[in-house]
């Protein structure tokens, strides 16, 4: 997955250092197993509206934050069908208003790869630990008329991709998917 990546985006080889560090010493059982405090994948999607000029983000029950769609994969048949899957639970959009955005000859290539630390939770026993978060995007053609998951998020919103360009944790993608998305 990641040589793949890496050769969509060959600038990005310190970003996903983490990444590539965490699958060399992780067995496969490990990979996507939520108690692995090492690290763990999950998935999430971007969701831009029909025009393709906004993004719909999440209040993030947990962390407080805003933040896309997306978790931990359970038996899904693909990395793009987990993403999906998320998208459709937390927000509460119709499967068939969501369509995958392929941004590369491999389908399942993903659109962008970020490792971010996830504070411990004792309310779950959870250790501090990294997710290693492979996202992809999802073009939405409904009314916009959704009610997202309340035991997953406190709000829902779409912002204008203008509104996110200088944002510490939404501007690379941003301009990686204003590019893409031309």
């Amino acid at each position: 997955m990641c040589n793949g990546y890496l050769a969509q985006y060959p600038a990005e080889q310190q970003r996903v250092s983490l990444f590539r560090e965490f699958l060399e010493r992780t067995t496969d059982e490990g990979l996507y197993h939520r108690k692995n405090f090492g690290g763990h994948i999950t998935t999430s999607a971007f969701i831009v509206d029909r025009d393709r000029l906004e993004l719909l983000l999440l209040k993030h029950k947990s962390l407080e934050r805003w933040l896309q769609p997306g978790g931990h994969t359970e038996e899904d048949a693909t990395l793009v069908a987990s993403a999906k899957r998320e998208a459709v639970e937390e927000t509460g959009i119709k499967s068939d208003e969501l369509r995958y955005v392929q941004t590369g000859k491999d389908a399942e290539v993903p659109f962008d790869i970020d490792s971010h630390y996830i504070p411990a939770n004792p309310k779950k026993d959870e250790a501090g630990h990294y997710h290693h978060d492979i996202r992809y995007v999802f073009a939405y053609s409904g009314a916009r008329s959704n009610q997202f998951n309340e035991q997953e998020a406190t709000g829902m919103k779409w912002i204008a991709f203008d509104a996110l360009v200088d944002d510490e944790v939404f501007g690379v993608v941003i301009s990686k998917m204003s590019i893409m998305l031309k």
